[in-house]
């Protein structure tokens, strides 16, 4: 037996599932939580080498073989060797199990389930809200919900709850939260809902705290200010933020143009995105070859353009000396790395964030929401001021 918070459990059982654990996700921030999680799990004693990963997805196409076929890899994390399996559900027993409680006894995933010790949730990080929008909140419900179904204990990992823009949403979170065996969470913007609702919870590090980087072979030069272009801000086509960032590539234009006239080396770097087939309207590599292709002096300005693991941009981020990120995971990436930093904010989630790891998430972020070339100079004399505060003005 072993204390889990407040819950003892028994050890009988070879499967987990940490919902949403992909290490070689677009966004490396998501792909970090990955990494993260399993170090995490291992330091609170949840998790021994020789248990089995388990990945559960939907499939439609019950005539497709390998829809019906248990795919296993191989995951190395911190030098260890993890074994992976992934298994399909059906739509049609999927939907019996969520609306009726029902799940078919000779089914594979009936019995692999019934094996399971536990679901860790990662959710995005901050995708236990609706700010993307219902169906992104949604996406990242289904092996919670088979978990809550069957009866299998629950931990929400360390992430930021909320906000949620309609009731339903708000209420089925609150349905999740209560019935959670144990959350975490990775600062106290929701905390004031969770003392409503009367959910205990434990403030903790995000988990991409507990990713090391990983050295490849990349010349840093010294003094270097790193900016991670945001692919969702850049294109200002982004789902339910679509619009909101009209001044937002002349604000990266500008900010390169700020550091580089101090004598700074700058490094354009992507967090989230796919090298071979970018994502529309949210590819960090796509914006940050967009900002350099824009400078008419291209000087100094490095332009990180190479297919990398979440470690290895960690690792990039880690050589800064100064960083402005506008993804929270490349923020975290520079936090957790103890480099001086700023964030353009387009949720509260990143002063929050900011000030639980001990900085001044009011002072050290801007929000770039509805950002108009007129707020363009006040964010760049407030980036100026953090700057300063970190005595990098003489080099």
């Amino acid at each position: 037996e072993r204390l889990v918070g407040s819950e003892m459990w028994i050890r009988d059982r070879k499967y987990i599932i940490i919902s949403g654990l992909n290490l070689r996700d677009n966004n490396r921030g998501t792909a970090a939580l990955g990494y993260g999680a399993i170090s995490f799990l291992q330091q609170r004693e949840n998790l021994k080498e020789g248990t089995i990963l388990l990945n559960i997805r939907c499939y439609k196409n019950f005539l497709k073989s390998c829809n019906r076929k248990c795919k296993e890899e191989i995951l190395s994390v911190n030098s260890i060797t993890w074994h992976r399996k992934t298994i399909g559900i059906f739509i049609i027993e999927w939907w019996l199990l969520r609306k009726l409680g029902i799940l078919l006894p000779w089914s594979q995933t009936a019995k692999l389930l019934k094996s399971v010790e536990y679901v860790a949730a990662i959710n995005g990080g901050d995708g236990f809200s609706d700010i993307y929008g219902t169906d992104t909140f949604h996406s990242r419900l289904l092996e919670t919900w088979i978990a809550l179904k069957m009866n299998i204990p629950v931990i929400q990992l360390p992430q930021t709850l909320g906000p949620f823009q309609l009731q339903r949403n708000y209420d089925e979170a609150r349905y999740i939260l209560s019935h959670s065996k144990t959350v975490y969470v990775r600062d106290d913007k929701f905390t004031p809902e969770l003392k409503k609702m009367g959910i205990k919870n434990e403030l903790t590090k995000d988990l991409s705290a507990y990713m090391q980087p990983e050295p490849w072979n990349i010349d840093i030069k010294p003094n270097s200010v790193g900016i991670n272009v945001s692919g969702l801000a850049y294109s200002n086509g982004f789902r339910t933020l679509a619009g909101q960032f009209d001044a937002y590539p002349e604000l990266i234009d500008r900010l390169i143009c700020h550091f580089r006239d101090k004598g700074h080396t700058i490094y354009l770097i992507p967090h989230s995105y796919n090298y071979e087939i970018p994502e529309p309207n949210n590819d960090d590599m796509v914006a940050c070859k967009a900002a350099y292709d824009k400078l008419k002096d291209k000087s100094n300005v490095i332009f990180v353009d190479k297919d990398l693991i979440s470690p290895q941009v960690k690792y990039v981020i880690s050589k800064m000396s100064f960083f402005i990120g506008t993804r929270m995971h490349a923020n975290f990436a520079s936090i957790y790395s103890g480099v001086p930093l700023f964030g353009l904010a387009y949720s509260y989630k990143f002063e929050g964030a900011f000030n639980a790891n001990g900085l001044d998430g009011k002072n050290q972020t801007a929000m770039i929401i509805g950002i108009k070339e007129k707020d363009i100079n006040g964010i760049i004399e407030k980036v100026e001021k953090t700057y300063q505060k970190y005595s990098f003005g003489n080099l």
